[in-house]
């Protein structure tokens, strides 16, 4: 009992820190935590309130982003500016750094949730949301590396050291996080099996609220604390002789397998500039790590000199992400592999002159993120972009004036089309250089690539459905439900193709199958244009968009009125034609007759 109760004593100690030297931040969590769980409690309360409450307040994930960008902000905020210091410039530094930390955090959310029909200075909303998704990214990670170099300035202990500190740190809290988590568990499961009959909804708030309560305030300690015993018998031998072995191991595998392309003079194999990177990822913070426990003995020294095993692999890198930009040009994948390289060769340079100053490499690491995201015309967006247009405008230009590509153009071409069309500010370069206009597939079909485009379809689904609320029927003597044909419905030869300019529709419950032929064109058109217009739009926006439109006037007498509409079709082009199919249907509506 008086393990337990030290043990007890000693998490409240910890959270009981951590919510003195990170205040906000400990608030925000919480408040983060309670919010997930009100979320979960709502959805399972059945009424129609709670769920006109449930899709006000818990089905918009604004605030939860706000939320979690605001924790970074304000820890970092804390980190900086401790509450050890009483002076009133800095408590007011730090309340201006909370407010100056909640505002990018809710202009990038304000950002995110933009919509491609809005504008914002003659940018499109679907603009504005990538650049504010990118910004978040980078937002991110220079605040989590600022916070782990300011906690290693305060700690007042070597580089190595202080890393070592927070891995021992987080390996205990995940340890006794787990435990507690089984614990918790296994009461909700011992209560649900009794008491509740099976509402297991309760083991999503256990975890919720133990991960809230205890795992991430003593996440955020585990930077702090240097208490913890770093040099016990169990940490040198897990990161001396088991993780050191298997990276030597790896290690000794790469340069087999370089050794091998050298004797046979094949080419690098594409996932070897991954193995090495990982490799590198993995491999070099153990040694560095090593350098903390080193001594005499012919294997520390050994240990030592590993990292610089990996500069031979470095042009083998090289060569292999330099042939993929070369042939299909850059992309931000290929741009932060370029970037990788450049970060290994500084690294092991810090590694060879400053072994004593390796937080250096932080700051290096940051500037990196800055170039990469938020430069324009260096960042790995902006310079993926101009290669793929100049592709793009290069070989379609060659097709209309040349008539040929060669196979490896063709595969550019096509490989930059397929890029750009997902960007949203190439939206007018990619309708442009369309690859699948049908005059331009004819061409390159003429030209004899291998591959060329033949068929690019692509499937659309549309459902509305509840479009008629409170029918008028005055003026009508006879109200009657119609379904479709079921021929439609049907497999094989005996389907009957869909033709909305003479679509079929029998009386429900005729004892004659009495037919109904209307004409549904026009509003399967509006559908189509609304569906290509607002490829994101859901079933009920959908619906309310198209419910001005379900009267179908038949004659002067008959009127029918659309329930239900779904249908799904595919377009393109098909063997270089252009290319419409409604693959199946399901329409039902209401007939008033006078």
């Amino acid at each position: 009992m008086n393990f337990i109760r030290e043990k007890c004593a000693f998490l409240y100690q910890k959270i009981k820190q951590s919510c003195s030297d990170y205040r906000v931040t400990v608030i925000a969590v919480e408040l983060f935590t309670l919010y997930v769980m009100a979320g979960q409690i709502w959805d399972h309360l059945d009424s129609e309130y709670t769920s006109r409450v449930t899709d006000f307040l818990f089905e918009d994930w604004a605030l939860l982003a706000f939320l979690a960008l605001f924790i970074l902000a304000a820890m970092f905020v804390e980190s900086l500016l401790p509450y050890e210091k009483k002076q009133t410039n800095v408590k007011i530094a730090r309340i201006l750094g909370f407010i100056i930390g909640a505002v990018p955090a809710a202009v990038l959310v304000w950002g995110l949730r933009l919509e491609e029909s809005e504008q914002f200075f003659r940018l499109s909303g679907d603009i504005v949301a990538e650049w504010c998704e990118r910004f978040a990214v980078g937002y991110v990670f220079l605040l989590m590396i600022a916070i782990v170099y300011i906690c290693h300035r305060k700690s007042g202990v070597g580089f190595i050291e202080y890393i070592l500190h927070v891995l021992v740190n987080f390996a205990i809290t995940t340890v006794i996080y787990l435990v507690l988590l089984f614990g918790v568990i296994l009461i909700i499961w011992i209560v649900d099996s009794l008491f509740l009959s099976g509402y297991s909804s309760l083991y999503v708030h256990g975890v919720i609220l133990v991960t809230g309560v205890y795992y991430a305030p003593a996440c955020i300690m585990a930077l702090n604390d240097l208490s913890n015993e770093i040099s016990d018998r169990i940490s040198i031998i897990m990161i001396k002789y088991v993780l050191s072995v298997m990276t030597i191991c790896a290690l000794a595998i790469v340069y087999i397998y370089l050794l091998k392309i050298l004797i046979m003079r094949e080419i690098p194999s594409n996932e070897i500039f991954r193995i090495v990177t990982g490799l590198f990822c993995i491999g070099m913070p153990i040694w560095i790590l090593d350098y903390f426990y080193r001594d005499d003995t012919k294997f520390m020294l050994f240990l030592q000199k590993l990292p610089y095993g990996l500069i031979p692999l470095i042009p083998m890198q090289t060569y292999a992400i330099g042939v993929r930009i070369y042939h299909n040009g850059m992309t931000p994948g290929r741009y932060i592999g370029v970037s990788m390289i450049l970060f290994e060769v500084i690294m092991l340079f810090v590694w060879h002159s400053w072994k004593e100053k390796l937080e250096r490499v932080l700051l290096i690491l940051g500037a990196g993120i800055i170039i990469a995201i938020f430069i324009p015309g260096l960042n790995m967006f902006s310079v993926s972009n101009r290669w793929q247009r100049a592709f793009l405008e290069t070989y379609y230009n060659k097709v209309l004036s040349q008539g040929e590509l060669t196979q490896e153009e063709y595969e550019r071409l096509e490989g930059a089309y397929k890029y750009l069309r997902w960007e949203p500010q190439m939206k007018e370069l990619v309708e442009q250089f369309d690859i699948y206009d049908t005059n331009f597939v004819r061409l390159l079909l003429a030209s004899g690539v291998e591959g060329a485009i033949q068929t690019q379809t692509r499937y659309h689904n549309i459902h509305c459905c509840q479009m008629v609320g409170n029918l008028d029927i005055n003026g009508y003597s006879e109200f009657t439900m119609l379904n479709q044909d079921e021929a439609y419905d049907e497999r094989g030869e005996g389907k009957l193709p869909v033709d909305f300019s003479a679509f079929r529709f029998y009386k429900r419950g005729s004892e004659e199958q009495e037919l109904v032929v209307v004409d549904l064109s026009e509003f399967a058109d509006r559908c189509i244009e609304y569906e290509n217009e607002h490829p994101d739009a859901g079933q009920t926006e959908f619906s309310e968009a198209m419910r001005p439109y379900t009267e179908i006037v038949i004659d002067s007498d008959t009127v029918l009125y659309l329930n239900h509409f779904q249908i799904n079709y595919r377009d393109g082009i098909e063997n270089g034609e252009e290319y419409f199919e409604v693959t199946s249907v399901n329409i039902s509506g209401m007939l008033l007759s006078r």
